[in-house]
């Protein structure tokens, strides 16, 4: 099972994952950013202040980041080669060639 890793960064601290955890896809990375981003205190998250967790292949490449402001959704942006679906390009239609 592939092994990513969720560093943490806000105003007030960073936490780089040196350990990792194991997820099935693209779902279970999300949902553990997400709980992640759920654990900081109030604090950490002050009206003007914004956090983010960024996601890491065993390689080192990010392959989603998730940044999260008081009030707001938090948003997501995976890279090509983290989100399998936008791995997936259209084939050329070279007339039956």
């Amino acid at each position: 099972m592939p092994h990513f890793f969720f560093d943490l960064h806000s105003d007030s601290l960073s936490t780089w994952d040196d350990d990792g955890q194991e997820c099935a896809g693209t779902d279970e990375i999300l949902r553990h950013a997400l709980r992640l981003l759920n654990t900081l205190p109030e604090t950490d998250l002050g009206t003007s202040s914004h956090a983010v967790v960024s996601v890491r292949d065993d390689h080192a490449h990010v392959v989603l980041t998730v940044t999260h402001k008081p009030h707001c959704e938090p948003r997501l942006r995976w890279s090509e080669k983290g989100h399998p679906q936008l791995n997936a390009r259209p084939q050329p239609n070279h007339g039956g060639r």
